[in-house]
Order: structure tokens, then sequence, then C-alpha cells
């Protein structure tokens, strides 16, 4: 055999291990809840509302800037956000994969085997979709790789402008990589210089969006991580609910677990791999900080990556490449959710840790095969909803699940998140004791309905009283008003003025309705199952 048959034999494999990431993209393509609160503001941005969820309030409502700009165009271009999340996500994956095989080398034997390994992995496999930012990450991950492989001149200006726009895609995405731009900033020979000419220069773009931010929102992080951070969980529940995961991954996506820690042990016996390795072990110890999550497999997609590069890369023996390539044919089992999966494929239950399978959730109305089969995907029960909201005069409403109806509804229907992720005054109070992981209830304090629905501050607690001035101030007033950004000056500097003297976060509920849930997943006194939305004017 020539060389030129070997190189053109092996990128026919190549071409063949594309194809079969085509087709688990095809069998399983989704787009997720928490995706349509994304292409309402990209709407409502559209419209000429700005970049806002509810039109009367600036709220970034959004963890992903970078995803959502990228999807804007091409939702205006087509009117379709979720035809444009779906294409956007294939191209991505596809560049994904190119750029995978450049950063093992190209396509040989251990960079395939590498790769051909994610479509035994769920999480990798789920979220090539979702309509979420995390296919984008994914290609942000292997440029980084590719940037800290690569010896160049202006190394650590490439490693900080890739870190940046990790952070404007998804700010805690940093985590995975800061241990390697310290790392290269460190064995720079002139630090000072580095420093000032690439290290900082490079970080520009999320400095300068986190200015933005502070001045356009009122706040320097996007609202979700306020509601999530103030969740009321101990260390011990917050460590719990990270191993919740772990252990979810353990039994039902065991390919994903298993490739994590295969590439943490090998990337942490390499020296120049050593860097990637701590930021997946990093990763695992923000996961305990902020409690884990309740869509499975999402936060493990980062570390799965960066754990695929370093085994396609660090040079594995004879033996070891035979033993993987014997588990992945041992264990074809799990293709059965992948390359696959089935047109029915359905999981509607929430595990007694909280967390859930989102794409069995939403797969048969969201899923694309079901969108192409149905010739819609505006068939499920909440966008249903919204629709007929949408024909009726404008109002305020409350709901727990504020993706797809709030999305249908419109821009003139106002939305209360009783989760507090679109709903700054409320993410600045405690959550509620047996909140479901990432579903952190704020109870109503007396008057807040009535003042989110007259706009008048009702409020009965002196703290909250002035919380909620300082809030409607921030969120409302003109932008240069310097009354408003005297009040963002204290929403960010002097939380100390909003602690309530009498404030009972369990008290959920809403008034005049009798409680008759306080389960897990209930929300607003009402089992999860029920959906209950409340009108309020």
């Amino acid at each position: 055999m020539t060389p030129a048959l070997s190189l053109r034999t092996r990128w026919m494999a190549a071409t063949l291990l594309l194809l079969a990431f085509f087709l688990a993209f095809y069998q399983t393509a989704w787009v997720a809840e928490d995706a349509f609160i994304t292409f309402r503001v990209i709407d409502n941005w559209i419209a000429g509302h700005g970049l806002r969820w509810n039109i009367d309030e600036r709220v970034q409502v959004f963890t992903h800037p970078l995803w959502m700009f990228l999807l804007s165009p091409l939702v205006w271009l087509s009117s379709d956000p979720y035809w444009s999340s779906i294409g956007l996500s294939a191209a991505l994956l596809l560049v994904f994969c190119l750029l995978c095989l450049k950063a093992m080398g190209g396509p040989h034997l251990r960079s395939l085997l590498a790769l051909s390994t994610l479509l035994w992995c769920q999480a990798f496999v789920d979220y090539s979709s979702s309509g979420l930012e995390n296919p984008l990450t994914h290609v942000l991950l292997v440029l980084f790789f590719i940037a800290w492989k690569t010896e160049h001149p202006h190394r650590v200006l490439r490693l900080s402008a890739l870190s940046a726009l990790l952070f404007l895609n998804r700010p805690d995405a940093v985590v995975l990589v800061a241990p390697a731009l310290v790392a290269s900033l460190a064995a720079s020979r002139d630090k000072p210089a580095v420093l000032v000419r690439q290290f900082l220069p490079g970080l520009l773009p999320a400095v300068l969006w986190t200015l933005f931010s502070l001045f356009y929102f009122g706040s320097p992080v996007p609202n979700t991580a306020i509601a999530k951070v103030l969740n009321g969980l101990t260390a011990a529940q917050s460590a719990q609910q990270a191993w919740n995961l772990v252990v979810h991954a353990y039994e039902y996506d065991l390919p994903t677990l298993v490739t994590i820690l295969a590439g943490l042990g090998f990337g942490l016996t390499r020296a120049a791999l050593r860097p990637i390795a701590a930021g997946i072990a990093l990763w695992f110890g923000y996961l305990v900080y902020v409690g884990g999550d309740y869509m499975a497999g999402r936060f493990l997609a980062g570390p799965l990556v960066f754990s695929i590069l370093v085994l396609g890369t660090v040079g594995l023996s004879s033996l070891y490449t035979v033993t993987w390539a014997l588990l992945l044919v041992a264990s074809t089992g799990a293709l059965h959710a992948t390359v696959l999966s089935p047109i029915s494929y359905q999981q509607r239950f929430v595990m007694p840790s909280g967390i859930a399978n989102e794409r069995g959730f939403y797969y048969q109305e969201l899923g694309m095969r079901r969108v192409l089969e149905h010739h819609s995907w505006k068939l499920h029960p909440w966008f249903v909803e919204g629709d007929k909201l949408r024909k009726q005069p404008p109002a305020v409403y409350a709901k727990c699940n504020i993706g797809m109806t709030a999305f249908a509804a419109g821009s003139q229907a106002t939305w209360i998140d009783p989760l507090a992720l679109a709903e700054p005054f409320l993410a600045r109070l405690p959550a509620r004791s047996n909140s479901r992981v990432g579903h952190y209830e704020r109870a109503f304090p007396e008057g807040f309905l009535t003042a989110r629905a007259t706009g008048n501050n009702t409020l009965a607690e002196p703290a909250l009283q002035r919380l909620w001035t300082d809030i409607r101030l921030a969120t409302s007033a003109n932008l240069f008003s310097l009354e408003r950004l005297a009040s963002i000056k204290r929403l960010n500097l002097d939380k100390k003025l909003y602690v309530p003297e009498h404030f009972d976060r369990d008290a959920v509920g809403i008034p005049g309705h009798p409680v008759t849930s306080r389960s897990q997943t209930s929300c607003m006194g009402y089992p999860g199952e029920v959906q209950f939305t409340l009108r309020l004017q």
C-alpha cells in the first residue's frame, strides 16, 4: 500500500465517521424548552424592543450572548428560530469534527477511535443540538486545545481571546480553560510584556461585554446566574447534587463518565496536557460549588470534549488502543440512545435527584424527525397555550415553565417567573427549601404580585420596597439617568439594604389559592404536572 493510498483510505474512514455523526444528529436533533427563552429575546430584539425578554424591562435572561448574536441574523433572515438553531448546530457539528481531526494530527487510528467514541456518549450527542449554546462551546474548546498545542509568538493572545469567546458563549466555560490559560502566561519568558500585549488584550471582548451588561442590564452577570447562586443550599447539599449528576451518568450514560475519567487520568500523567486535565478536574469542583444541574449530560459535554482530545493526542500503547476499541464494541447498546435512537424516543419523568433527560421530555414534539413528520414545531401543549394567549388583550401572567408559552404569547404579554431566571426582583431573594435542582422557586412577598401587575410599589416589607424601587430604576428607567446609575451601584455593592426582616422563603403559593403540593417538583403551590398559568390582569 502506498503512503498516498494509506492517506486516502484514512480520509475515507474519516468521511464515513462524519456520516455517522450526521446520522446521529438526524436521529436525535431537538430543541429544548429553555431555548425558547432566548428565542423570545431574539424576537423582541428584531422587533425593535432591545435585548429584552419582557419588553418593559432590561433583564439578561440568556447566559450565552455569543450564541444569541450568532443565531439572531439567521432568525432575522428565516423568521424561524427552530430551524435556524438546528441548521446552525449542524454546521457547528461539522466544524467540530474537522477541527478535532486537526487537533489530533489528522485522520489516523487513534484520532478516529477517539472521535468515534463521542457517538457512544449521550451527553455529547444530545447537546450537539438542543437550541442551546453547547455546539458553539464544543467548537471553541477544540480551537483552544489547538492553540494550546501550537507554539506561536502570539500563543497567549490566542488563548486569552478564545477564553473570552468561551466566556461570551457561556461564562462558566472559562473554568475548563483557566488552568491552561494561566499556565501559558506563567511559561512566558517576559511575563509583564506578555501580560500587557497579549493576555489582557485577548480578554478585552469579555471585559467590554461585562461593562455593557452592567450598564444596560444593571448587573455584570446574567440574571440566571443570580437566581441560581441564591439557591439556599448548604455546601453539603450542593456537593450531593453534583454527585447526583455523576451517579446519573454512571447509571444512564456510562461511556461519557468513563471517557472523562480516562481523559483526566491520562492527561494528569503527561506534563504537556496536565493543565488541560486540571481544567477537567476544576470543572467538577465548579459543579460542587453551583450544586450540579438538572439537565442530564449537558454539564458533562465540555469536559468530555477535552477528554477526547487528550485521549486522541496522548500516544496510547497498542494494548490501551485495542482495549479501548474492544470496550466500544462491547458497549454498542449505548448507540440505541444516539445513532440508533428511535423516533419514538421518550423519557418523561424526573429522577428523585431532580435530574431529567431533557431530550426524552421534549423529543416527541420538538425532535427534528417528529417536526418533519408533523410539518410543525408548534404542537407542544405549552406552545398551543401561548398561541391562544397571543390572541388575548395584553396581560401579566405567572408560570413556572417560561419558554414555549411566553415565546408563543408574543411580546405584548408580560411574564413573572417564579423560578426567578427572568425576574430580577425575585432572583435576589433566597429560594425555598426542597427546590428541585436548577429550579429554585421563590415565594412571592406580600404585595409583589400587585406591584408587578400595576407597576406601583406595593411591597409591605421596607427592605423589599427599596429592592423593588432600585430594580425598576435599573431595568426600566432612562439608560443615562443619574438616579438609575445610583440604583445600579446599590444593587451591586450595597446588597445589605435589601435584606428583609420578615420573609418566609417557604411561603410559596398564590394569595387566595390553596397550596396543594410542596413537593420537589411543585411550583406556586401546585404539583409539577399541573402547569398552572396565573393571569393577573
